[in-house]
């Protein structure tokens, strides 16, 4: 909260407040300035982006065979000894990420993906290695060649006439940084408490794990952070998840192939967490699992 503060931000907490402040007409998302971001809009241009976005991410609903196989293959090469953040929640994530754009990924193009934000600027102005990020991923994204997907999906729209040709460029980002940022820090979660509580159902840990923390709102008074830790993790009206479906049945799936190899027990070392106002997750947690497991 002194982050918030420090940037004359207010902060909304509780779960019936922040319910009412993410449903307010007075609350909007747009801060002014013509963004040409999902994230950063209201009324009408808002919900014509959002409605090609909804449908890309309609396309991995139910999640194809093709999806669930690449993620177990994830789980099943893990070794007896390692990274939750590194060699489990980033590669699935990032599988993932892959599936929604129709791109094949790379390390560097997932480290950008990293430093990015995803409102690209969470503090009006002062994160210029965020914004510096996105941008070279907007570039890197205009520049790829894509099969069937959303990056081809987002195209054809721009050439249909629903988005011009900023929302084209931006969107692209924000739809890879939705698909892959709170995944990340999720599954990692996610991870660590499978590993040092044992069992609870994906249903459980969706409600115990909000991994983006805040959204930012304007209102009549400034800035307002409305917290989602309080069991909101999609958030609610109109700028709700699209893709909490995908997201869940994501979980589903990796979660599960971990707890397997979990099951004969495990011990965890070396848990370092992020330390970003929004995004909460752990940067590092090693595992290694019990003699005889895996």
């Amino acid at each position: 909260m002194d982050e918030f503060e420090r940037h004359g931000i207010g902060v909304v907490s509780g779960r019936d407040a922040c319910a009412r402040a993410l449903r307010s007409p007075e609350l909007t998302s747009d801060p002014g300035g013509g963004s040409p971001s999902l994230l950063l809009r209201d009324g009408e241009a808002h919900t014509r982006v959002r409605a090609v976005l909804r449908e890309i991410i309609a396309g991995l609903e139910p999640v194809p065979d093709s999806l669930r196989v690449r993620i177990e293959a994830v789980v099943a090469g893990l070794g007896t000894s390692f990274d939750l953040v590194r060699d489990f929640a980033r590669p699935v994530a990032g599988v993932v990420t892959s599936a929604v754009l129709g791109v094949d990924l790379d390390d560097e193009f997932l480290d950008r993906l990293e430093a990015t934000t995803a409102n690209l600027d969470v503090f009006g102005g002062a994160d210029r290695a965020g914004q510096a990020a996105a941008f070279r991923l907007a570039v890197q994204l205009s520049r790829t060649a894509a099969g069937p997907g959303g990056l081809t999906a987002l195209r054809d729209a721009h050439a249909a006439g629903r988005l011009d040709e900023d929302e084209l460029v931006i969107n692209a980002v924000v739809l890879a940084h939705a698909a892959y940022e709170n995944s990340l820090n999720f599954l990692a979660c996610a991870g660590l408490e499978l590993a040092t509580a044992g069992p609870r159902t994906v249903r459980e840990l969706v409600a115990a794990i909000c991994p983006a923390r805040y959204v930012l709102r304007f209102g009549p008074d400034g800035p307002v952070a409305i917290s989602l830790a309080d069991g909101l993790p999609f958030g609610l009206g109109r700028h709700a998840c699209p893709g909490s479906g995908v997201a869940v049945a994501e979980g589903e799936i990796a979660l599960t192939a971990l707890a397997k190899l979990l099951d004969g027990g495990c011990r965890v070392g070396e848990v370092r967490w992020k330390t970003h106002p929004v995004f909460h997750g752990p940067e590092r947690a090693v595992v290694t699992l019990a003699s005889g497991n895996g």
